[in-house]
């Protein structure tokens, strides 16, 4: 789960992570007192769960599909700028009229930010960050993240800061420190000096940069997080260390931990279907961009399945793992997010029974393409508990349904089926 960069502030300022001051603010009310507060020279940043706002614009909800793609066909002639005449979701400004004059179009209702990581859909924005500009010397990069390949943190630091650390990579990797954590030991201050050192701050730095690295593990460590990246943070013309952004991803496995994390959740930034899908129980949905919707039990088959039918030329329209599951009304849940999704062209249900039934998978299928009057073609892959009962159930049903016993079969006619883009004659049966 993503948070907002001012939430990501407030977590850093607990751990002693030195930030500007500054604070969220969605009312005109609430903007003049931030820049009365901490100006008269601020910045003032779009809070979306995504990347690239200072090179994104902010345009009216019609008008969001066309930016993206001139984002896209040409950036240098369109990506917003953080003063200037194309302003994008990052902007300064000098004193509360300024300051509330950009402020404004970023809160208005039909407002949506759009960067070539937000989609041709855009994102609301939630809130505005208004704090105190910060006088910039050198930009660095800083991240802590799981490295699956080891299972520990890794460290990420470069002093290339303030662009895409993928870019960095790519032209100059010898840039790029990775330090890997051991998690007994976890990374004290004397070990992010040395970090420090390595990046070439300057030797006043090197303590308090230690004490600002060895801080945002503890925020890694205590929130649970998977993802906590500063980029930048920054050596300021005092000879001071100050993050200047902040990115905090949390694991959602760890919620329970915390409450479920919902003092931090903002569901206008997520996607509705998945909050549907939450709700209604279904073990996990992530919504992706191709156009064959899949049912599939067990997290590893999923992935499976979705690797399979991009092997078959295909693209999958979600990740969908419907749990073990014993109950045909969950069956039917699944199946309404899929078929409410105006990119499905076809429907792949692959059920491996083991302490699932496939006969009661393969009663809620029928039962949904009833109750539901699916009109996609149905591909269904069963194996396992009951199998040869769950095959006659679909096969007595009269529903029209294609089957195959190899998870290559069954993809490839998944794939086919989609790129007929027909849709499969209502069943009178």
């Amino acid at each position: 789960m993503n948070i907002h960069e001012y939430q990501a502030k407030q977590l850093f300022k607990s751990h002693g992570v030195p930030v500007p001051g500054g604070g969220a603010a969605t009312t005109e009310r609430e903007a003049r007192a931030l820049v009365n507060e901490h100006g008269p020279d601020v910045v003032i940043k779009a809070q979306v769960h995504a990347g690239g706002r200072g090179k994104g614009r902010i345009v009216k909800r019609d008008r969001t599909s066309r930016m993206y793609n001139d984002l896209r066909r040409d950036p240098e002639r369109y990506e917003g700028q953080i003063s200037g005449r194309r302003r994008g979701g990052v902007r300064l400004a000098s004193g509360v009229e300024e300051a509330l004059k950009e402020f404004r179009p970023l809160m208005d209702k039909d407002s949506r930010l759009v960067s070539v990581q937000t989609g041709p859909d855009g994102a609301p924005i939630s809130a505005a960050l208004i704090e105190q500009q910060t006088s910039i010397a050198k930009e660095f990069y800083f991240s802590i993240q799981v490295d699956g390949a080891n299972g520990q943190p890794l460290i990420v630091a470069s002093a290339e800061g303030g662009q895409s650390i993928e870019e960095v990579n790519r032209t100059n990797p010898r840039a790029v420190l990775r330090v890997p954590v051991d998690p007994v030991e976890g990374f004290p201050s004397f070990r992010g000096r040395s970090l420090a050192s390595r990046l070439g701050l300057p030797s006043s730095a090197i303590r308090p940069a230690g004490e600002m690295f060895a801080n945002l593990y503890r925020v890694f460590i205590d929130m649970d997080a998977s993802l906590v990246e500063v980029n930048p943070f920054v050596l300021t013309s005092e000879g001071t260390v100050v993050a200047i952004d902040g990115k905090v991803g949390l694991d959602d496995n760890a919620s329970y931990r915390h409450g479920g994390y919902e003092e931090w959740r903002d569901r206008s930034q997520e996607n509705p279907t998945e909050i549907e899908a939450e709700e209604a129980n279904i073990g996990s949905y992530i919504k992706l961009d191709g156009d064959i919707g899949c049912v599939v039990n067990g997290a590893g088959l999923a992935m499976a399945t979705m690797d399979t039918l991009k092997l078959h030329g295909g693209e999958p329209a979600n990740f969908l793992d419907i749990g073990t599951v014993n109950r045909k009304d969950r069956v039917i849940e699944a199946l309404r997010i899929i078929v409410n999704d105006p990119d499905v062209k076809t429907i792949f249900i692959n059920i491996f029974g083991g302490l699932a039934r496939v006969d009661i998978v393969a009663e809620g299928v029928v039962d949904a393409v009833k109750e539901l009057n699916i009109q996609q073609p149905l591909v269904v892959r069963l194996n396992g508990s009951n199998v040869e009962e769950g095959r006659r159930v679909l096969h007595d049903s009269g529903i029209a349904v294609q089957t195959a016993d190899e998870l290559g079969d069954a993809a490839e006619l998944a794939v086919n089926a989609a790129a007929s883009g027909k849709r499969r004659p209502r069943s009178t049966g």
